[in-house]
């Protein structure tokens, strides 16, 4: 097992070797010459400002709509539950193709932190919800003793608790704005992920290309030391033994009539009239369509995503048993670095793995296979944090048991502990093909010449301003990641879809 988590790692290294040893190649001079261009510095900014206005925007919508969900008695609470993880079957790029159908003159930087504060806030929604709803109601009933009302509650005792996954969740999102491509290309916003494309796919220079990419590494860097600084330590504490008390809904008043306009506002910007353009646009172009095309475009979607997340998984669960049954150094250092890599955007991933398969595995470039690599390496973080936790669920007795009758280590592995852990494992395969269903920058790097997805056939539309055409494929795209994102929240132990 430890051979095959060195080998995860090393894949997952990769991208960083590349980076350094093809930045080298130019020189000291070469770093002069991209830094020097016009512009870098206020394209730097930029990229920065927007990571850290969509963590924070996405910060408290998270925060807002998990607690009005759980501890509120806001108006239709279960619906606004059902419809919590649908935002991660909406690209953003869709989300603001949809917009700038209706409104062309939508564009700018503030609009794209609104589209990605919202595409991003169930990262920090989710997690919030599942450990609100696993807080101990008995430690409120006594913060309401000694005085505290709703808000003073929320402060003193819910807070604290949540907030480590609360900035875990706005680290998310703000990785994810540093990495998107789609969203600030359609807005017109200049940052380091558009300028690195423009830089490979203009000029074919990989040289700037990569110079560049350690500069958005490095951009990553700092905004995840500035989420470590204000995580804090997580905690849980209860009151009184056996398990914790089912959570008190506080009346909120006139409130509730302000947190059902908020939720329904964010809902219909992000659900409600995207789904409206995209349905009324699909049906405008009936007659034009080519539905052989959008076929194929599908089945290439769900084909390659459905790879890509299998070998995530395969690499991940090396990493992930690691990390839950051996708590070394190595482990934790190992840990680290599979965080400093997943702050690596994925058109990063892509360039390395151009470089790579053209000098070393040419056999392998231009095929599926390469782009289904990508695939795993850009997402197999999230499955090995999946992994871990539910191998950590599994009682150690049972593996001591299955010694005790004569099975080795891997025959334990193999017959008890990845089976008993294994629906929770598959949520990290779930999670995985939604996500590389959405992905953009790294398909169209990677992907075949002949080959189409539904992200790269609306990415072809609507970067002619062909959006009528493009709606098939937003649409169609939205409802095959709606069907994992439904399976990933209802499998998922820490968000429940009934009120408990």
């Amino acid at each position: 097992m430890g051979a095959f988590a060195v080998f995860s790692l090393i894949l997952i290294l990769i991208p960083l070797i590349y980076l350094v040893v093809r930045s080298s190649e130019n020189g000291f001079s070469g770093i002069i010459n991209v830094l020097s261009r016009p512009r870098i510095y206020s394209i730097i900014f930029t990229t920065l400002s927007l990571s850290i206005l969509v963590g924070i925007f996405a910060l408290v919508l998270g925060v807002f709509t998990s607690w009005s969900i759980s501890r509120t008695n806001v108006i239709f609470r279960k619906f606004w539950l059902l419809l919590l993880p649908i935002p991660l079957a909406m690209p953003s790029y869709v989300l603001t193709y949809s917009w700038i159908t209706l409104i062309p003159t939508l564009q700018g930087f503030w609009f794209a932190v609104v589209v990605l504060s919202c595409a991003s806030f169930p990262f920090v929604a989710i997690p919030v919800y599942a450990n609100l709803k696993a807080i101990d109601s008995s430690q409120e009933e006594v913060a309401r003793t000694l005085g505290f009302n709703t808000w003073g509650i929320f402060l003193k005792v819910l807070w604290p608790q949540i907030r480590p996954a609360a900035f875990s969740g706005s680290l998310l999102a703000g990785l994810y704005s540093l990495s998107e491509f789609g969203t600030v290309a359609i807005l017109k916003v200049d940052t380091l992920t558009r300028l690195i494309f423009t830089t490979y796919r203009a000029t074919y220079d990989r040289l700037s290309a990569a110079t560049i990419s350690i500069l958005l590494l490095l951009v990553s860097l700092f905004v995840v030391n500035i989420s470590r600084k204000f995580a804090g330590t997580s905690y849980r504490s209860k009151i009184g033994p056996g398990t914790s008390r089912q959570s008190i809904i506080s009346n909120i008043g006139k409130f509730k009539y302000l947190s059902f306009s908020l939720l329904t506002i964010l809902n219909a910007f992000i659900i409600g009239v995207p789904s409206y353009v995209l349905i009324t646009r699909s049906l405008n172009v009936r007659q034009e369509l080519d539905f052989s095309q959008l076929l194929n475009a599908s089945l290439n979607t769900i084909q390659v995503s459905f790879v890509g997340a299998t070998l995530a998984l395969l690499l991940a669960v090396p990493l992930g048993i690691l990390g839950a049954r051996f708590k070394t150094k190595l482990a934790n250092k190992i840990e680290s670095t599979i965080l400093i890599t997943h702050a690596v955007p994925s058109i990063v991933i892509a360039l390395s793995l151009v470089a790579l398969s053209v000098k070393w595995l040419p056999f392998i470039y231009q095929t599926i296979f390469l782009l289904a690599i990508a695939y795993a390496l850009l997402f197999m973080a999230n499955s090995i944090g999946i992994v871990k936790a539910n191998i950590s669920k599994v009682s150690t007795q049972l593996e001591e048991v299955s010694r005790s009758l004569g099975k080795n280590y891997l025959s334990t592995l193999f017959k008890v502990t990845i089976p008993v852990a294994l629906p929770g494992i598959l949520s990290g395969w779930l999670l995985v093909f939604v996500t590389a269903m959405k992905e953009l920058p790294a398909t169209l790097i990677l992907k075949p010449t002949s080959f189409e997805t539904l992200s790269t056939q609306l990415w072809t539309a609507t970067s002619i301003s062909q959006y009528a055409q493009a709606a098939p494929y937003a649409l169609l795209l939205v409802v095959i990641a709606s069907i994992p994102s439904y399976l990933l929240n209802r499998n998922n132990d820490s968000v429940r879809m009934e009120d408990r």
